[in-house]
């Protein structure tokens, strides 16, 4: 039996996004895109070698669907929560919980 953890309904939807390996920095940003999304966090497919407890910034536009956020693009901070190997071509699909975010 699995035991449901999510606090936040998810959203079934892809949302473009860039992701920053190290917050607060000048690092790199790489493309990706949500596999599903909720007010809480994030799910998407990445061959991003990342692990569990990693912060990560996320500058993505929430969905309208999802409420009380804002329509506009933001900057979340998040922590992988969990990862997955998906298929064989070296992607991983990983969990963000969203711990703040900005609008700049």
């Amino acid at each position: 039996m699995t035991i449901e953890r999510r606090l936040a309904a998810r959203l079934i939807k892809r949302v473009p996004m860039q992701i920053t390996l190290a917050v607060n920095s000048s690092a790199e940003s790489v493309p990706a895109a949500t596999m599903n999304i909720s007010k809480s966090g994030a799910y998407f497919a990445t061959n991003l070698k990342l692990r569990e407890g990693a912060k990560l910034e996320l500058r993505l536009k929430i969905p309208e669907e999802i409420k009380p956020l804002p329509p506009l693009e933001c900057k979340f901070v998040g922590r992988v929560a969990h990862i997955e190997p998906l298929g064989n071509h070296g992607m991983c699909g990983v969990g963000v919980h969203f711990l703040y975010y900005s609008l700049d």
